[in-house]
């Protein structure tokens, strides 16, 4: 899925339903940033596979590091920008380095399952994950509903969260 939104929708539901383990900020710029070398190869400078090393577990364990290196350093001011979107306070190291695990190892896994030149257990050359014959569409789709399955948890998290209670239908 390179350069697609489709990886936030299960790295949102992850998060929403471990909201009290993951840092849900975190969890979602993982889903998307190893994606950064394929917008390289698609935009710009770098040589095909579009899946190089960084939509390998190895690379994502990279991506992972610095990315918790890079959120749990980030000023109070973007912290407090973060905190509107956080449904629990989950800025300490732990929270934030499984939310970048969870997003980077899940991008991982989706591109494996669909892409031949995705190397998920680099140096090895095999893809293990991947499916031949395996059709977009319900992969693409299975992130779409998750994704909307999430938005739902998030909304209804956030209204809980707010003391708002839930709308309630029929007679008074």
């Amino acid at each position: 899925m390179p350069l697609t939104p489709f990886h936030l929708g299960p790295a949102l539901l992850a998060g929403v339903v471990l909201y009290r383990f993951l840092d849900l900020p975190t969890v979602l710029a993982g889903s998307v940033v190893v994606d950064v070398r394929a917008a390289l190869v698609v935009f710009g400078p770098l040589d095909e596979p579009i899946h190089g090393v960084l939509t390998t577990f190895v690379g994502a364990t990279a991506v992972t590091l610095t990315l918790t290196v890079v959120v749990l350093a980030l000023p109070d001011g973007v912290q407090s920008l973060l905190d509107i979107g956080r449904l629990a306070p989950t800025t300490s190291l732990g929270p934030v380095l499984a939310g970048a695990f969870v997003g980077t190892w899940s991008h991982v896994v989706l591109d494996s399952l669909l892409y031949a030149d995705a190397r998920p257990l680099f140096p090895l050359a095999e893809n293990p994950l991947l499916r031949e014959g395996v059709a977009f569409g319900p992969v693409y789709g299975g992130c779409l509903v998750a994704g909307l399955f999430g938005l739902a948890g998030y909304v209804f998290r956030r209204r809980q969260a707010d003391g708002i209670r839930p709308v309630q239908r029929g007679p008074p």
